[in-house]
């Protein structure tokens, strides 16, 4: 059957195969026990009949072949029986017997064949008349009469069988029907309102399906209503930027002095800077959230992750007038985690640290292993205080009066790539109270240790 065929056809065809199946085996059986029980009676009935003729040989008769008028049994051409005189010369016999002996044995049963025809027979010598006597019945026969007792068992089931396929049908049907008012009820779901199917009434063996299609448009509703939400606040960011640009670029249409439209192109080159920066951050947070799970678990160096961020991030710190310093080990554990994510999640915080942090102060990446590998990025800028750092993971939030433009996605893609690889981020406060410390904390690595090419690629 096809594997997209219906589950009524199936529970349908399964049954009745089965049903036709045990059937079968039942005929097989029974025709095996028929034949057995069959050949015992007639055995007996063979060594009855010639008993009977036996004792009844007349030693005297003149008559070699005994006529049976009228044929009363069909069954009777089927049996034969014969009497040799002296052994050797036929005597009295059946119309049905042949004109050679039915077997070569003289006493008992036997089964031979004669005439192209196999027979069943009984053998025994009348001793007082000097004569064999034998009866033979045709094995063909027994056969047919095994098969026709057989056959009047299967005929009522055969004739029952479309009866019972119907009921069937309609019982499967009958059993089936909570999932048909089940597909109903999901077919009636509003894409934007995906309510949880009620379990009341539903069978036992359908309920884990309902509890994980509940489960399903819960997760599916978060991620519509989480997609909502962001598309909103995407808009709303990147039009301040364009609408920015927009004044800027009016403003040196209409500017009078070379050095008044030069300040104003310059502006809109800083806001297209910005708007793609934003850009490139929406587009990172929205791969982020499409890989809900990490498909592979590659091992990397926490420590090279760091030192190839600070050597692309090392220019604009320069010019900052920041110093970065980098104190880990030379050799340490390896942290599971994306290289390309573990970028990511560096160049943000590293980021994060030289834009708030005031020139000529240091910037110091801490790589340590303990239970795990641990990150730490410390700053002398101006922090952030306690009651909002639990937020500033949110999705475009930024701390009032710090004095930076920003998107406020630098702490959520840490966030977001922190979870994907095990870890946790925690920010507190720097030495003495000043600047900011981000900490990310990696899990230990289990098992052999694996280098895979990363499969992501952030902007």
């Amino acid at each position: 059957m096809k594997r997209g065929a219906s589950l009524r056809a199936r529970l349908l065809v399964g049954v009745l195969l089965a049903m036709v199946a045990c059937w079968a085996l039942t005929a097989l059986v029974g025709y095996a026990a028929a034949r057995h029980e069959l050949d015992e009676l007639l055995d007996a009935h063979l060594a009855q009949t010639t008993a009977m003729i036996v004792e009844q040989i007349a030693e005297d008769s003149d008559e070699d072949e005994v006529e049976h008028a009228p044929q009363w049994h069909r069954y009777s051409t089927q049996i034969a029986f014969q009497v040799w005189e002296h052994g050797r010369r036929l005597g009295v016999h059946s119309k049905s017997a042949p004109r050679t002996r039915l077997s070569d044995v003289a006493e008992g049963f036997s089964t031979s064949d004669v005439q192209g025809r196999r027979w069943r027979v009984f053998s025994a010598w009348a001793h007082e008349h000097d004569a064999l006597v034998q009866v033979g019945e045709l094995v063909s026969a027994r056969r047919a009469v095994a098969g026709e007792i057989v056959g009047h068992m299967l005929t009522p089931l055969g004739i029952a069988l479309p009866v019972l396929a119907l009921l069937l049908a309609v019982a499967i049907g009958r059993g089936l029907k909570p999932l048909n008012e089940l597909a109903t009820e999901v077919a009636d779901l509003a894409p934007d309102r995906l309510d949880p199917i009620g379990v009341e009434g539903v069978p036992g063996e359908v309920r884990p399906l309902v509890g994980q299609l509940n489960g399903l448009f819960a997760r599916i509703g978060a991620l519509i209503a989480g997609e909502r939400r962001f598309t909103a606040d995407a808009a709303h960011e990147l039009r301040t930027p364009i609408a920015a640009i927009r004044a800027q670029a009016q403003v040196a249409l209409g500017a009078a002095a070379e050095e008044e439209r030069r300040e104003a192109c310059a502006n809109v080159v800083q806001g297209c800077d910005r708007a793609s920066h934003l850009i490139d951050q929406l587009l990172t947070l929205a791969r982020l959230d499409a890989a809900s799970t990490q498909t592979t678990s590659p091992h990397c160096r926490l420590e090279d992750v760091a030192q190839q961020t600070i050597a692309l991030l090392a220019q604009a710190a320069h010019t900052k007038g920041i110093a970065i310093e980098l104190d880990a080990a030379e050799s340490g554990a390896p942290v599971a985690c994306d290289p390309a994510l573990l970028g990511v999640l560096v160049r943000n915080l590293l980021d994060n640290a030289i834009r708030y942090s005031p020139g000529g102060t240091i910037v110091t990446v801490t790589v340590s292993h303990a239970d795990g590998a641990v990150l730490e990025i410390h700053d002398e800028g101006s922090g952030i205080p306690a009651t909002e750092r639990a937020r500033v993971t949110e999705r475009f939030y930024r701390v009032l009066g710090s004095g930076q433009s920003g998107s406020g996605l630098g702490l959520s893609i840490v966030s977001r790539i922190a979870a994907l690889c095990g870890a946790k981020l925690v920010l507190e406060a720097g030495r003495g109270g000043r600047g900011l410390v981000a900490r990310v904390s990696f899990p230990p690595v289990t098992g052999n240790r694996k280098e895979a090419p990363s499969s992501f690629r952030a902007s």
